[in-house]
């Protein structure tokens, strides 16, 4: 065995050290990709979308649809160059990132996460994902607080009301 092969190794999902020789071609060709692949858990996505915000290569990007309140986040597959930007932002660890090359897939897209988006019952504006907006309501409620929080108004209609409960 050369001196070169010796030392370059990978790190398996184990976490320990393999030799180059027990890597097949297929791992080998993986770990090397120039591409990656963004993958979500849904059950535990919001839809904040600071993933796709944060995306340099505009891999991820938000779909909202005005007339039929659509909201999804899809992921286009060649454009993914797994930085790891994307995990790094999300707030609730949700999405993972892995260097595959998949050349069927590249040029198209895939929706990674999809829900409704919520408005505002005081004016119609929207306000965000259901999914984000009713966790963001469990957790002010986990918490104990009884402000009268109205997670179905968005900030203007908020002050207007809270200035409506002042004259009373």
């Amino acid at each position: 065995m050369s001196r070169v092969r010796e030392t370059h190794q990978s790190e398996p999902q184990g976490g320990a050290l393999k030799p180059e020789s027990e890597i097949s071609r297929r791992e080998l060709l993986r770990q090397l990709s120039p591409l990656g692949k963004v993958e979500l858990d849904s059950s535990r996505c919001t839809g904040c979308g600071l993933c796709a915000e944060e995306c340099p290569t505009e891999a991820l990007l938000i779909s909202a649809g005005e007339e039929t309140d659509a909201f999804q986040i899809i992921f286009k597959h060649g454009n993914c160059v797994a930085c790891g930007l994307c995990v790094e932002i999300c707030p609730e660890k949700c999405l993972c990132v892995k260097r595959i090359l998949e050349l069927d897939k590249v040029g198209s897209q895939s929706v990674l996460f999809k829900d409704t988006i919520v408005r505002c019952s005081g004016c119609g504006k929207p306000l965000g994902p259901k999914s984000m907006i009713d966790k963001m309501q469990a957790r002010v409620m986990a918490a104990g607080k009884r402000f009268p929080f109205q997670f179905e108004l968005c900030p203007d209609c908020k002050v207007r009301a809270q200035f409506g409960q002042l004259r009373m």
